[in-house]
């Protein structure tokens, strides 16, 4: 399986509407939704993107039907676990570390941070 993290800005598009219907769409509704967004695709084209996405183990599809398997907060949350595990040894506080040294981090956001942590 691929990399979450290796995913296309078009296949991010095609991830976007079938998170809007995470029960699952047929692709002739998903080519329409693209139509009246201005992509003028063939049937194949968006066959090639579900192909793609499902190889990737984000798509399932049976009888012409996609649907997403992980809704956009899994994914997100994914990713997310994905990077800190691979960039900061998997570890929050490292990332928060090299996050804030960075960026500068206000007082409401630091309190909010503190709130989640404590919550946590």
């Amino acid at each position: 399986m691929k990399s979450f993290l290796d995913i296309s800005e078009t296949e991010r598009e095609v991830m976007e509407k079938l998170w809007d219907y995470q029960e699952g769409i047929k692709q002739s509704q998903l080519l329409a939704l693209f139509l009246a967004d201005g992509k003028e695709w063939k049937r194949q084209t968006l066959n090639t993107f579900l192909s793609r996405l499902e190889d990737k183990g984000l798509v399932q599809r049976e009888h012409r039907v996609a649907k997403p398997v992980y809704s956009r907060e899994e994914y997100n949350y994914i990713q997310m676990k994905t990077a800190i595990d691979q960039m900061y040894g998997g570890r929050l506080s490292n990332f928060v570390a090299a996050f804030s040294e960075k960026n500068a981090i206000n007082e409401s956001e630091a309190q909010e941070l503190i709130k989640i942590l404590e919550n946590s």
